[in-house]
């Protein structure tokens, strides 16, 4: 098809065309020219739209501002029309909406007169409120010609963006003191002495000593040589798994209630962000449907930004199923920080073999609170209550045997739980 067979005549021109030459035959054959005087302007308006149609398909150009967004943050949709021949009077678009994006305006359409006002309104915000990756675009744009006589539609598939939007996360800090590795690079201090950069005491000189070290004051005091020792900095390597098997609740969005899965892929964003925040190597372990996605451990802004892309790629599924396998990830001294809504009994299993193997665990339970009030249906509430009644049976067990468990409510969340697990290692673990 030719640039100038895209250019289709409008309903309103063929009914000028039709209407017109009616009325001109009625007008002859009837001799009324009270008629013809009907027929003008309509073959009038027709014979200018046919000479000024264009032969030459607008030039469309689409574009995102930003194809990476926040929950609950908005970018702008742009189309661009070129006309290499100045005969395209009008521009409207169309932008369908994709899920979980909200558009400004909240039909999805804007149109200018193209010579008069320009291009430059034909932007649609986006605004998207749930995490992760969706396919928005393109839009149908329709071109029309002087005296509205011809229309042009187009729709070009490669214009799609994909628009990825990582998780907002939740409100979160911690007090507690780091938890003891036996890492001697960070910025953590380290339980052992040893060359850093936080004093420790003041002793006498032993061979090794670096001469830097020396503390003159004390040593011209006491006439015996003295040193200022230092503690150690440690590396602080933390592991998110996230037990993304399964997904309970009714997701609203930013803007409403929280999912099992929305509250776990939040909260381990706000995690990730903290302990990256703080010079620690984060890992990733993410159990899904799908296979088991794993991100090695690493600091820095950009790894955070990996962590997040991860976190947004995970699909919902209501499969359970659980190979079991422990990720390599899981390396000496690690800190294993697990967040499930732990509604099945393999999750806090894995949890327990992690703690075997010596390593520090803590349980972050991501079930939504109001999880109870979603059941309406009496018989729904009932096998509702009794699966709770297991869960609980199964975190009792699962404290016995020594693995912290605590709900996700933000800042201080895990508090407790560092704080003990810092005071547990330092006296050691013997098995």
């Amino acid at each position: 098809m030719t640039d100038a067979e895209g250019w289709r005549p409008t309903p309103a021109h063929l009914r000028a065309v039709v209407g017109g030459g009616s009325l001109a035959v009625a007008a002859v054959m009837a001799r009324r020219p009270d008629l013809l005087v009907l027929a003008v302007p309509l073959l009038g308006a027709a014979v200018m739209a046919a000479a000024r149609r264009p032969e030459q398909a607008p030039v469309v150009t689409q574009s995102i501002d930003h194809g990476v967004l926040r929950e609950g943050d908005a970018t702008t949709w742009r189309i661009a029309v070129a006309d290499p021949e100045g005969r395209v009077e009008d521009v409207a678009a169309l932008l369908d909406e994709a899920a979980w994006t909200d558009r400004q305006p909240a039909t999805g359409q804007v149109a200018v007169a193209l010579h008069a006002d320009g291009d430059e309104a034909l932007a649609i915000a986006i605004r998207s409120s749930h995490w992760g990756r969706r396919r928005v675009g393109p839009a149908v744009v329709v071109a029309s010609s002087a005296w509205a006589g011809f229309r042009w539609v187009g729709r070009d598939e490669a214009d799609a963006r994909l628009l990825v939007t990582l998780p907002q996360p939740s409100p979160f800090d911690a007090v507690a003191p780091p938890v003891r590795t036996p890492g001697l690079v960070g910025l953590n201090r380290s339980p052992r002495g040893g060359s850093g950069t936080e004093f420790a005491s003041v002793r006498p000189f032993q061979p090794g000593d670096r001469l830097r070290r020396v503390h003159w004051p004390q040593s011209l005091r006491t006439g015996t040589l003295h040193v200022t020792s230092t503690w150690a900095d440690q590396d602080r390597h933390v592991v998110l798994m996230v037990d993304a098997l399964t997904d309970v609740g009714v997701s609203g969005g930013i803007d409403g209630r929280a999912s099992s899965l929305d509250v776990s892929v939040r909260a381990t964003s706000s995690v990730a962000e903290y302990f990256i925040s703080h010079g620690d190597r984060v890992g990733l372990v993410v159990l899904s449907a799908r296979g088991v996605r794993r991100l090695a451990a690493a600091a820095g802004h950009r790894h955070l930004r990996r962590v997040l892309e991860v976190l947004a790629s995970i699909e919902r599924s209501s499969s359970l199923v659980d190979d079991g396998r422990m990720p390599r990830v899981l390396g000496e001294g690690a800190l294993v920080v697990l967040l499930s809504p732990l509604l099945s009994p393999a999750s806090l299993q894995r949890a327990a073999t992690i703690a075997d193997r010596g390593l520090q665990v803590l349980v972050i339970d991501c079930l939504p609170e109001q999880i109870a009030e979603w059941a309406d249906e009496p018989l729904i509430g009932m096998t509702w209550r009794i699966e709770l009644l297991k869960r609980e049976r199964e975190l009792g067990r699962a404290r016995a045997a020594g693995v912290a468990v605590v709900p996700w409510h933000g800042p201080g969340s895990l508090d407790a739980v560092l704080r003990d697990a810092h005071h547990s290692a330092g006296r050691g673990r013997h098995r």
